[in-house]
């Protein structure tokens, strides 16, 4: 399915975005470990897309997303695409599944890809026991949650794969997040330590644990209309530095490069979702919406989005309640208005008619968030799925919150990537995700040292 000479395993994969930015880098993703079914349908559709662009049958995928193809018959047309991706996509629930059972599901991936070894192993182990918000919602500070050692089974594979990276990829909650009293963070980093053969880890931990802000990336600062910020870590094995010795700089670089990303500015939720057709409450469609609206001006970004598709998927509103609806409107009216972003404050003062019926509100005065047309939009998350009150679009013609596609755009995935299973899984998805086009700059300064290594 790929000519890549360099491969790579998802670890907790979710639907992707990590996954997505490394091939469009030009590596091999030849496994991906992942527990949730949707996500992993998600996946497997991903590469039907890949399987049939090489085999120059994008037209089959079209119809495939216009529903006037069946999988299955697809399938039927290509017997080995379904065993190429069934050993690509592995479901399976680290903590029930015995590591031996995953690592022998790996393997079978690597022969049968006639891969020889591993070369970057990625992964972010779910982060709800270090979000900040969750936290606060948490008397006992997620300090009990099991899924604080999530990360033990990320280490298990690195220390049984041994590939030459891995990128690990976090919220920045995991700079405070305890455990018995003790920060998570330095006992990861001290088992990091202990690997066999040794991995050094970029920046070193002691400039992370002293100064944590300069190690967080922040996707808007990689041409994404996004404000998410996350903590990775890239390490790579310690012995490659005789072969390519600035192979240490490699974060620093992208250091660099985000401080001139942002020097030209920052993209905005106008270059995100600008040029989609506009949808009333409860419009749309949850797969094939439509052809692409006629548009003579197209921004660069949404150019890039709209490449190999031919329309839009992914694309239906929430039915929201008539309550709801009134105090979008007050949201958007009052910065409208020129009196800047409201909260709860305001609503109390200027529509009490219109509060919520919500214990401790002053914890969420900002409950209600209007993505601005010249902003970049705020962090999207897997809250997305329960209500959208925190993405409201910014056209009061309009009226509602966002989709699943214009989430989707936020996050930088292209507008031909299909999210499977209900609504609600497929917002939950695109929350839980890594931006495609952040993933692919990490790849690219990966690939570059690799070639150095390889090459020499």
């Amino acid at each position: 399915m790929h000519d890549s000479k360099f491969y790579v395993v998802d670890l907790f994969a979710g639907c992707g975005g990590l996954s997505e930015g490394f091939t469009m880098a030009g590596f091999d993703v030849i496994a991906q470990i992942e527990m949730d079914r949707w996500a992993c349908s998600t996946l497997r559709a991903r590469h039907v897309f890949y399987a049939l662009k090489k085999a120059g049958k994008l037209n089959l995928y079209h119809q495939l997303l216009r529903g006037e193809q069946i999988r299955t018959d697809i399938m039927c047309k290509y017997p080995d695409l379904e065993q190429a991706i069934s050993t690509r996509v592995i479901q399976a629930t680290f903590g029930k599944e015995q590591g031996q059972t995953i690592l022998k599901s790996i393997e079978s991936s690597m022969n049968y890809h006639d891969a020889t070894q591993f070369h970057v192993l990625l992964g972010g182990p779910p982060c709800q026991p270090y979000s900040l918000a969750g936290r606060s919602r948490d008397p006992d500070r997620m300090e009990k949650d099991k899924r604080h050692y999530l990360y033990t089974h990320y280490l298990e594979m690195l220390q049984q794969l041994q590939p030459d990276f891995f990128v690990y990829e976090n919220v920045p909650g995991l700079f405070s997040a305890k455990v018995d009293g003790e920060r998570i963070l330095k006992q990861i980093m001290d088992d990091f330590s202990m690997l066999e053969p040794p991995y050094a880890i970029t920046p070193p931990f002691e400039q992370i644990y002293n100064d944590p802000c300069r190690y967080i990336l922040d996707s808007a600062d990689f041409h994404i209309p996004q404000r998410r910020k996350r903590l990775i870590l890239i390490g790579y094995k310690k012995s490659l530095e005789h072969k390519n010795p600035k192979i240490k700089d490699i974060f620093a670089k992208l250091q660099r490069q985000a401080l001139r990303n942002r020097k030209l500015g920052h993209l905005t939720i106008d270059d995100a979702i600008g040029d989609l057709p506009p949808i009333k409450p409860g419009e749309g469609n949850d797969s094939w919406y439509g052809p692409y609206p006629d548009t003579s001006v197209l921004k660069n970004y949404q150019i890039r989005m709209r490449e190999d598709s031919d329309g839009i998927i992914n694309h239906r509103s929430r039915t929201h309640m008539s309550s709801d609806l009134e105090r979008y409107k007050f949201f958007i009216e009052h910065h409208k208005n020129g009196n800047g972003a409201a909260t709860l404050y305001d609503l109390i003062d200027d529509r009490p008619d219109l509060i919520p019926n919500h214990k401790h509100l002053d914890k969420f005065l900002d409950r209600f968030r209007v993505q601005w047309w010249n902003r970049p939009s705020t962090t999207i998350t897997s809250h997305i799925c329960k209500d959208g009150h925190y993405y409201i679009h910014p056209d009061i013609s309009q009226c509602r919150s966002f989709t699943v596609r214009e989430a989707a755009r936020c996050q930088s995935f292209p507008d031909n990537y299909k999210f499977e299973g209900p609504r609600t899984e497929q917002f939950r998805q695109v929350g839980n995700a890594v931006p495609p086009l952040l993933a692919k700059t990490i790849a690219k300064g990966i690939l570059s040292e690799l070639r150095i290594v390889y090459e020499k």
